[in-house]
């Protein structure tokens, strides 16, 4: 039988046994449709008149130069939200959250073997603080990197260095090739092994085992 070799493999830097492994927050750990479609389609609020919100302040909200609650308090009368902005964000929040029980499950399994077990998040602080009390995160994972904390976007090439420096000094693992950093955009896969990590695409459940039993891991 072919074994099943990582993506990576034909680097030999990716051949090491991953010290660390970074999962992928939305697509990867939880799924659901999009908040703006869900809304434009139960409010009957056209996505051009959203629209530039997310191309404009919520981009900086992402980044943490800017604050959702009180971006969206310059929006709410022209999406035709009748109920305060928390109620909004509440409502937000609850869209796209539906947990990928199996690759949940794995977080735990693996950092029982001995990795240091971490999710990467392009999020805005008040979605990071609620799905950290959700899944309770804080506790699940040893390291939470979000993006409005970075002040970058995690999978830009700046934001990966900022990862690979907290890593190294904290747990002195020093070697890129030993960090194993999942996504489901190969984009940002290509970012991660331009930055020297492992990059690995989600796909599925099942090819994401099948990587990390090539490695030793068992999920």
């Amino acid at each position: 039988m072919l074994s099943i070799l990582p993506r990576a493999a034909s680097k030999s830097s990716f051949m090491k046994k991953p010290k660390v492994i970074i999962y992928d927050n939305d697509g990867m750990i939880i799924h659901g449709g999009r908040f703006s479609d869900q809304y434009s389609k139960e409010f009957g609020v056209d996505l051009t008149t959203m629209m530039p919100f997310f191309d404009g302040p919520f981009k900086k909200c992402l980044t943490g130069k800017a604050d959702l609650r009180e971006e969206l308090a310059q929006v709410v009368e022209i999406w035709k939200w009748k109920g305060t902005v928390d109620e909004l964000m509440q409502y937000w929040f609850a869209v796209g959250n539906v947990l990928y029980e199996d690759v949940y499950a794995s977080i735990a399994k693996l950092k029982k073997q001995g990795l240091v077990v971490c999710v990467a998040t392009n999020q805005e602080k008040y979605r990071n603080q609620y799905l950290v009390r959700k899944y309770s995160y804080s506790k699940v994972f040893d390291e939470i990197f979000c993006s409005a904390s970075l002040g970058v976007y995690k999978h830009s090439l700046e934001g990966l260095e900022k990862i690979y420096q907290r890593i190294k000094e904290k747990y002195n693992i020093f070697e890129k090739g030993e960090i194993m950093y999942w996504d489901d955009r190969d984009e940002n896969i290509q970012n991660s092994n331009k930055a020297g990590f492992n990059g690995q695409q989600y796909k599925d459940y099942q090819s994401f085992r099948a990587v990390l039993l090539n490695y030793g891991y068992q999920v």
